[in-house]
């Protein structure tokens, strides 16, 4: 189940004025969305327990960020120097992570 729609990450990523990359984005959200929840060390039904039902709304921020990233890097090398905003996913997440069973 996604927990973030096509058509909010195409408006994040401003690719909503053409379909050409859909499938690519949908892709890329339905891996961010895996990603994040291994990072919580929980499963997709606890994360949706704690909030009552639905998704957690900055797990769904950091979904559209990581698959951003993604969408706009997208080879694992580069010939520039590129740096990690520090703290912006792990700020999203780190309040869901289990740290113990």
């Amino acid at each position: 189940m996604a927990v973030v729609s096509l058509a909010l990450f195409k408006k994040h990523v401003r690719a909503d004025d053409f379909a050409d990359d859909d499938e690519y984005l949908a892709h890329l959200l339905e891996t961010a969305q895996e990603s994040v929840i291994i990072a919580t060390h929980r499963s997709a039904a606890e994360l949706f327990a704690l909030n009552d039902g639905d998704f957690p709304l900055p797990l769904k921020h950091a979904v559209m960020v990581l698959a951003a990233h993604w969408y706009n890097q997208r080879e694992s090398v580069s010939t520039a120097q590129m740096y990690e905003v520090p703290d912006a996913l792990q700020s999203l997440i780190k309040p869901f992570r289990k740290l113990a069973e």
